[in-house]
């Protein structure tokens, strides 16, 4: 690989959520890139999960059932890979590439057929598919965090049991695993290879044809219908994957019963002389059903069913023809090289696939906040809204954003100790003055209640929170807190803080005075030793003003970033430099440091010359804390192969840097 190619890679992990200009490499470099990516990153035994915790180090992602690495949808990520790296065996086998890229190519496109094969054989029933698997024992994420679903995994069966997967399977699991299991067939699968896929699919698909087209789960108490929802009469997506699934089935296998399941859906739902397919715009269903018609068009040979499945191609074409969906556009293209928008179609795919990223984590996007842009959004400027992107769109240009930063306390004793909470209620801490991502961590886990308000004293150790049910103490840090016996009298809870104009030293003896803020009334109490949670509060009739004074002026969020006056507010001016989303919902200058912090969109920023200019505060609170998530690159795996197979990207464009 290149150096150049090597520092990208480097850079692209550490990267904060800023200015990413990677999408402009050429198409080839990308392509390796995200290659390199899905074998670092995204890869359990050669399964893609697609959502990964990328680790603050950038060592590799934790695979075991102690890490996250969302695998609910892994197999159909897979198979769709799968497609991807099968279509780039075949072309590189037909262009005569050198014989060592074309075995890399081999290589890779078996393991990840095993992978999904291995989802088979890890539930230890024939046919029952797992929807992905972790490695290890012990519960797995789900089982942490979403207790709901937790019975839906299982410890793996026989020589896999060192695997804990996934159940409860979908007939979109199924869908997805026989369309890439059949390109696989037919387009890399040589040898014992392709006597494996062919027990795979005759497998899968067994599974719902033997048992009234329905999928029976591991403990056959349920099962999921692999047509899902239907009146029993009107073609639809669903059915379309179950005649293409059987259709498949039978082509790899020659077994009757398929063809005979395929015939009876045929003719339930009328596809012989089928004139008009009617169907409400849905990108997943469309995702699974355009990989379903590319396999049929290679492997059907009765010209009526064929004139029927160019209906269906045609309705789904009709409604995703303007969404610059590369994958669509080339499977579209591919069966119908004289479409009257071919020239259109093909440059918006290309577009999609030159301004696709090679950095990869999920970032907050607001690209409607952009005058330049508009649907379909270059993809580096549209929001993820689906794990695998042509099961979403490119339509949506806000998603992934971060929970608001409302609250920012520094301690007197250290301004590179920083506590923030967000609009979720969640508490952090940063020891490095938010120089690394690493260097936040949640400490709320012993608040009862979302914390709404914070202060710090002048100790590092010393933070006072308003929850919804009262004041809270902690004298350590966040590790352990305590309520404050403040009288209930004088209704909700509104603010609590040491007095801002003491003059506190470091001698433990010194007393810190606290003020708690009740809608109708005010407390007050001086602490001197860290058992007082409990004493009797005096109340006030006053309590000091309690407003951060900042010697740069005066700021308020706003549209187009942090608004800053330096006249007292008379005029204001707007300070946008450096903010990956120009748009500030809250501001703070808290005492103890002359930061100016803001809570916006895309995560916390902070100011160290007076507002004039921004950068990333790293607590970006997408998920469950800070943590970074990143999505792979198989999409584009998925989409680019193919047009080097059909001819769409030749040599020179897809060497050649973006033009524009």
């Amino acid at each position: 690989m290149r150096a150049g190619m090597a520092l990208l890679f480097g850079l692209m992990a550490f990267s904060a959520f800023g200015a990413d200009e990677s999408w402009k490499l050429p198409l080839s470099e990308k392509e390796k890139a995200l290659e390199l990516n899905n074998v670092k990153r995204h890869n359990i035994l050669g399964l893609y999960p697609s959502q990964v915790q990328v680790p603050f180090d950038d060592g590799p992602a934790d695979v075991s059932t102690l890490g996250y690495n969302d695998v609910v949808h892994a197999v159909c990520w897979t198979s769709n890979y799968l497609a991807g790296a099968s279509y780039r065996y075949a072309y590189l086998k037909k262009a005569q590439a050198p014989a060592e890229a074309v075995a890399e190519a081999k290589a890779r496109a078996d393991e990840l057929f095993e992978a999904i094969y291995r989802c088979q054989l890890v539930t230890g029933e024939r046919g029952l598919q797992a929807r992905g698997y972790l490695i290890g024992h012990g519960e797995a994420y789900e089982e942490r965090y979403a207790p709901r679903v937790g019975n839906n995994w299982y410890q793996g069966a026989g020589e896999y049991s060192n695997l804990r997967w996934r159940g409860s399977p979908s007939h979109h699991n199924y869908s997805d695993a026989t369309h890439g299991l059949c390109q696989y067939y037919d387009l890399a699968a040589e040898g014992a290879q392709k006597d494996r896929c062919r027990e795979a699919i005759d497998a899968l698909v067994s599974r719902w044809v033997d048992n009234d087209f329905k999928i029976p789960h591991i403990d056959k108490k349920l099962s999921t219908d692999i047509l899902g929802f239907t009146d029993g009469k009107t073609l639809n997506t669903r059915i379309m994957m179950a005649i293409a699934g059987a259709t498949a089935a039978f082509h790899a296998t020659g077994k009757e019963k398929f063809k005979a399941a395929r015939d009876t859906l045929v003719e339930r739902f009328h596809v012989r002389g089928l004139k008009e397919f009617r169907n409400e715009k849905d990108f997943d269903d469309a995702e699974h059903v355009f990989c379903h018609l590319e396999n049929l068009f290679r492997i059907e040979t009765d010209p009526e069913l064929l004139a029927a499945y160019r209906v269906v191609l045609d309705q789904l074409w009709s409604e995703h023809k303007d969404d610059a969906q590369s994958l669509f556009t080339y499977i579209y293209i591919g069966a119908t090289p004289n479409a009257p928008d071919r020239v259109k179609a093909l440059k918006e795919a290309l577009f999609s696939l030159q301004t696709w990223p090679t950095d990869t984590l999920f970032k907050p996007t607001m690209s409607s906040l952009r005058k330049d842009l508009k649907a379909p959004f270059p993809v580096y400027a549209a929001a993820w809204d689906n794990e695998y992107i042509w099961k979403g769109s490119l339509l949506h240009g806000d998603g992934w954003l971060s929970r608001t930063v409302t609250g920012m306390a520094v301690p007197a004793e250290d301004s590179q100790v920083l506590y923030a909470i967000d609009d979720k209620g969640d508490v952090y801490q940063s020891r490095d003055g938010a120089s690394t991502w690493a260097g936040w961590r949640p400490i709320n886990a012993g608040l009862s209640k979302p914390a709404r308000k914070i202060a710090a004293g002048p100790r590092v150790r010393m933070i006072y929170v308003v929850c919804d049910d009262g004041f809270y103490a902690s004298m350590s840090g966040g590790n352990v807190w305590s309520r404050l016996n403040v009288p209930e009298a004088g209704g909700k809870p509104i603010a609590l803080y040491p007095d801002p104009s003491a003059e506190y030293t470091l001698d433990p003896k010194t007393p810190v005075t606290v003020f708690a803020v009740r809608e109708s009334a005010a407390y007050r109490m001086d602490f001197k030793n860290n058992r007082e949670f409990d004493r009797q509060w005096d109340r006030v009739t006053e309590v000091p003003e309690c407003v951060a004074r900042s010697a740069w002026g005066t700021f308020k969020p706003g549209d187009g970033g942090v608004h800053k006056s330096t006249d007292n507010g008379q005029t204001w001016s707007v300070k946008p430099q450096g903010l990956d989303i120009p748009l500030a919902r809250a501001v703070f200058t808290p005492y103890n440091t002359s930061w100016v912090f803001a809570g916006t969109p895309a995560g916390l920023y902070i100011s160290k010359d007076g507002g004039e200019t921004w950068e990333s505060g790293r607590l970006v609170l997408q998920f469950h804390h800070n943590e970074r998530r990143d999505l792979g690159g198989a999409a584009f795996i998925d989409a680019y192969w193919r047009a080097r197979y059909y001819g769409f990207i030749d040599d020179a464009t897809a060497n050649a840097a973006y033009p524009g």
